[in-house]
């Protein structure tokens, strides 16, 4: 079996990138099973990491996700690898073996119900709380306490990027793959938004998968707006198509969500956002 595996690096170098070491100490283990683990770097801060052995290095200064998800899923599927994984540069790979993760994917590929999954999705935990997968109700994601390992519905799944396993399959019904008008965040829910829409099941992994999110939790104002302007603008992609009642509903929820954030952080410029960013999506 063959995996390609995508690292994106953000102002980190290799050597301090937990992911890519982790998973390169598990790439000669992996040859010996039988199993050929291609990893793919995407460094999107140039100056900041150096190309390192064992991996097929790219890198644009901050490039969209999107864009990067996109061509190298095309260039691995394209070397001939059948799965394809994405990883931030800070989950930690270095408690589970990859190998008994693609032995479950073969068995849920070689059933009858295999050709209805396109992702296999490990269960991620950041500080002893689960975090993905998730699920969504209209446009907003709720964590659940736990997801038993095996088959699940698609409908209103949700999932975070990193150790995402997608099917060749997957990358050649979904178009796009990844929307390129999202930039940084909600890459992932759109995503799965419209994955409901080709496959209606996905697999969970009998895996857990340490992810920090803390960052998210101890977020500036400036990168609090930040990520509320992508927040809006991925929304609105995700959603521009649907009945004019979920439109409706999206924008009282984003003014609520605005005025949350404005008392929170005692800044009017979330307000502002919900205009700044636009109505209308092409």
């Amino acid at each position: 079996m063959s995996l390609a595996v995508l690292i994106v690096l953000y102002r980190k170098t290799s050597q301090d990138s937990i992911a890519l070491q982790s998973l390169l100490a598990q790439q000669a283990l992996l040859h010996d099973e039988g199993i050929d683990l291609q990893l793919y770097v995407w460094n999107n801060s140039p100056g900041v990491a150096q190309p390192c052995p064992g991996v097929r290095w790219f890198e644009a200064d901050n490039q969209r996700l999107s864009v990067i998800y996109n061509q190298v899923a095309k260039e691995a599927f394209a070397s001939g690898v059948e799965l394809f994984m994405i990883s931030d540069d800070d989950t930690n790979y270095s408690t589970i073996r990859l190998s008994s993760c693609l032995a479950q994917i073969g068995q849920v590929r070689s059933a009858p119900e295999g050709e209805q999954v396109g992702v296999f999705m490990p269960r991620l935990v950041s500080h002893g709380q689960l975090v993905s997968p998730g699920q969504r109700w209209l446009f907003m994601g709720r964590l659940t306490p736990d997801v038993a390992p095996g088959l699940v519905a698609s409908k209103n799944l949700l999932g975070i990027n990193s150790g995402l396993i997608f099917t060749r399959e997957c990358f050649q019904r979904m178009r796009p793959f990844y929307d390129e008008r999202l930039r940084f965040y909600a890459t992932d829910t759109d995503f799965f938004i419209r994955y409901e829409g080709y496959f209606p099941k996905a697999c969970v992994l009998d895996v857990e998968i340490d992810h920090d999110l803390s960052e998210h939790s101890a977020d500036t104002p400036a990168r609090a707006l930040f990520r509320f302007e992508e927040m809006i603008h991925g929304l609105r992609i995700s959603f521009h198509s649907h009945s004019l009642l979920q439109r409706g509903l999206l924008d009282l929820y984003l003014v609520y969500a605005a005025i949350r954030k404005a008392v929170a952080y005692r800044s009017p410029a979330f307000v502002k956002a919900l205009f700044t960013q636009g109505r209308a999506v092409k």
